[in-house]
């Protein structure tokens, strides 16, 4: 078919010669492009139109490595009749080199040459043994909130409800608040240093004491005015949340739903959660509208702390969370399926892009075609992480009208159940934020799904849901997302 495959191992070795394998790719092996974002230069090569989004299946013929996915790192496109796809990336670590030279009129099963022997590479980086600094903490480093939350005297009140007024009589939409239109001289500043302790200290902060004076004193347009004006100065970008281009997420348990708690996303049902990072996004941030009766508080751990625990208990989980062999299930056009890992130690930082359900699927949901189940030892990981995480967690206990933001590459949170009240339930509105400034640099992994979040240009537009719309029936992405 005109098609051959080189192997490069990490570090360049001369490949044992004349040693051939032979890889059997199904006709969808494309599919993974579809974290490309440009694959449209792929509809010149006649590929099936629906190629994007189908899922991508190799198999190792007489390696016992059945079932390994490939992730496409980048792609370039010379002409009609020929292309190159380098540093696609095996399981069990070698990276290799395809080339297409001669023109396919339709597309088939491939059947590829392998010259070399597939063997384990060192393509994960020295992981430290352990990483210092402020985000390490443990809940013995906190003496009571007061330690993370700014709580605002009388004056910076008053700062903000003339903030809201100045805005207001701008006649501006709500996308155009930002810290010149929504002035905080005196608030500013103190916000300021909160983004960086957020970004470069413990990784978490709560700013308190914007809450209505009587009931209803804020209308719904307002509260999120003053969201989007208290948060420009911790991280003015804000990212869109789903396909359908929502900046806001409302959080409460769908109570007109007749879905079973256990088959909806748990941002909709009264179930506790656990430990993850949302999908993605750099900076969770959450607006407490009311608190539940009983339970329901946030949960968050520190990513540092879990990863030096496990180098001193499990350092070979720590290289397995590491590998590229970790298989999100989504489902919809706003993030696709991937393979990557959940542990990374890029640019002196260790972070985690951690979720539970779309690693071991839905008990009634079939996983999406092509993608595998998780080993035992995987499963075990997720469970050791988990405890870890338990351990190290403190609970923050927000009052109405709170602001929690959270750095979602080194926290990790979850949430208690909970049980609401009859009337004035549970309620928090979420955004998910980026400082440009002072944003940790990312890996490449979680770049594209990043950039889908937040670039302007990515065609799923804004939708400013201000209101929250009841919920009754859940789509399996939804469930499957943070």
């Amino acid at each position: 078919m005109g098609y051959w495959v080189g192997v490069q191992l990490t570090p360049p070795a001369v490949l044992p010669y004349p040693t051939w394998k032979t890889l059997i790719l199904r006709s969808d092996f494309l599919g993974i492009l579809s974290r490309i974002t440009s694959c449209h230069q792929f509809a010149r090569l006649r590929a099936p139109t629906s190629f994007a989004r189908r899922a991508v299946e190799a198999y190792i013929d007489g390696s016992g490595a059945a079932g390994c996915p490939f992730s496409f790192r980048s792609i370039t496109s010379n002409s009609l009749d020929s292309f190159v796809i380098i540093f696609t990336t095996l399981t069990m670590g070698a990276e290799t080199i395809l080339s297409h030279t001669e023109h396919i009129p339709a597309w088939g099963d491939l059947t590829l040459t392998l010259k070399g022997e597939l063997a384990p590479a060192t393509k994960t980086p020295k992981l430290p043994d352990e990483i210092s600094g402020p985000l390490a903490w443990n809940p013995s480093f906190f003496e009571s909130d007061a330690d993370y939350t700014i709580t605002l005297d009388d004056r910076e009140i008053k700062e903000v409800r003339s903030a809201l007024s100045h805005f207001n009589e701008l006649d501006l939409s709500g996308s155009e608040v930002s810290t010149t239109t929504f002035p905080l001289p005196t608030l500013g500043p103190k916000l300021r240093q909160a983004a960086e302790d957020v970004h470069n200290g413990k990784g978490f902060v709560v700013v308190r004491g914007i809450r209505d004076m009587q009931p209803g004193e804020f209308s719904p347009e307002d509260n999120i005015i003053i969201f989007l004006g208290i948060s420009s100065y911790i991280a003015g970008a804000r990212g869109r949340q789903d396909e359908n281009g929502n900046m806001l997420s409302h959080i409460r348990n769908a109570k007109l739903s007749k879905t079973p708690q256990s088959q909806r996303p748990t941002r909709y049902s009264s179930r506790a959660s656990t430990f993850h990072t949302d999908t993605f996004c750099d900076v969770l941030a959450l607006q407490s509208r009311s608190n539940a009766m009983e339970g329901g508080a946030t949960l968050v751990s520190s990513t540092w702390t879990v990863y030096n625990k496990l180098q001193k208990e499990h350092p070979e989980l720590c290289e397995l969370l590491a590998q590229p062999i970790w298989p999100f299930d989504s489902r919809g056009s706003f993030f696709p399926c991937s393979t990557r890992p959940l542990l990374y130690h890029h640019d002196g930082k260790v972070m985690m892009n951690f979720a539970r359900e779309p690693l071991l699927g839905l008990e009634d949901v079939k996983r999406k075609a092509g993608l595998p189940v998780l080993s035992q030892e995987q499963k075990n990981a997720l469970e050791i992480v988990e405890r870890l995480a338990t351990e190290g967690q403190i609970s923050i206990n927000t009052e109405p009208g709170d602001l929690l933001f959270i750095n979602n590459h080194g926290v990790l949170h979850s949430r208690e159940e909970f049980t609401d009240a009859i009337e004035n339930p549970r309620y928090l509105v979420r955004m998910w934020l980026k400082n440009e400034e002072l944003a940790w640099d990312l890996p490449e992994d979680l770049l594209h799904g990043n950039s889908r979040i937040y670039d302007r240009d990515n065609g799923l537009g804004e939708r400013w849901n201000l209101a929250d719309t009841p919920r009754i029936e859940f789509a399996v992405a939804e469930r499957l997302t943070s």
